[in-house]
């Protein structure tokens, strides 16, 4: 059995973290596909047939076999993600993006604030670099992960591309607030999982102010800021389509609505996830409903 967690599993990660990082992007990427996948197989047969449950909701017209290869689709992209933490510094010298719809991006920083909402589509993580390049300083509201040599690996690399990390407690929305106040971009999740149950998108659950979107509409509506959405796809084994949507601002209300808010958000970001739902990082999570 392949150790989850603990120290056994933190020797693993490390070696192959230590050994990607000197194998072509192409190779690293391959390798996390099949340790992933056979993880998956070996290890993790809940998550598995959780994911499969997920799957047969948003795909009900596929049959078993067609189910059985979107949940390895699944986990192929699992893998390349961690493992391309290690490698993704030489992404965009190696030319693997292809972006689209940056330059309003661009022409608005520093001239409002911006709320960057990105999806656990294709590799999120490719974000970080994109920004950089374009001279877009990022603040992001992240969870940071359970595992401490993840939380290390994680922090390691968006120093890399200079992210300024905000926790997801009151200082760190106090601090959320004032950089967009200052006209600059705060970026977070707005799909996500919290104790094996996805809080976001809602995929015909009712609204609730329980999660990220509820924090990204409060945001929105406190500050004046428009909302950017991007997404990621991933094209063959190791190249990148990330697309950002025409900014918006959160519509007029006659009062305080936080759940219309919420729908109203969910209905940007859920269409995005649902094409692309075997490459969405929280398919394994629960979508049990969540009392506002």
């Amino acid at each position: 059995m392949i150790p989850q967690e603990g120290k056994a599993a933190d020797a693993i990660l490390a070696f192959f973290y230590g050994l990607l990082r000197f194998l072509p992007s192409e190779w690293a990427s391959n390798i996390g596909s099949a340790g992933y996948r056979l993880n998956a197989k070996l290890a993790l047969k809940q998550a598995m047939a959780n994911a499969k449950a997920n799957l047969r909701f948003h795909k009900p017209e596929a049959t078993e076999a067609e189910l059985d290869a979107m949940v390895m689709e699944f986990y192929d992209g699992v893998g390349r993600v961690a493992a391309e933490f290690a490698v993704m510094h030489r992404f965009w010298d190696e030319g693997r993006f292809t972006v689209t719809g940056l330059e309003p991006f661009q022409a608005a920083y520093r001239t409002r604030p911006i709320l960057a909402l990105c999806v656990h589509t294709g590799n999120w993580e490719t974000f970080s670099p994109v920004f950089q390049k374009a001279g877009i300083k990022l603040n992001s509201i992240i969870q940071p992960p359970a595992n401490a040599f993840e939380r290390f690996i994680v922090r390691l690399v968006r120093e890399t591309f200079d992210v300024t990390v905000i926790e997801p407690d009151i200082r760190g929305v106090r601090t959320a607030i004032r950089i967009l106040r200052d006209n600059s971009v705060v970026s977070m999740f707005p799909d996500e999982a919290r104790n094996g149950v996805s809080h976001g998108p809602l995929f015909g659950r009712k609204p609730h102010d329980k999660g990220n979107l509820a924090i990204a509409a409060r945001l929105a509506r406190m500050t004046g800021a428009s909302i950017q959405i991007g997404h990621c796809r991933r094209i063959g084994t190791c190249h990148f389509a990330l697309a950002f949507e025409p900014q918006f601002e959160m519509p007029a209300r006659e009062a305080e609505d936080i759940l219309a808010d919420v729908a109203f958000l969910n209905d940007r970001i859920e269409p995005i996830v649902s094409a692309n739902i075997p490459r969405w990082y929280f398919l394994d999570d629960s979508l049990v409903p969540i009392e506002p």
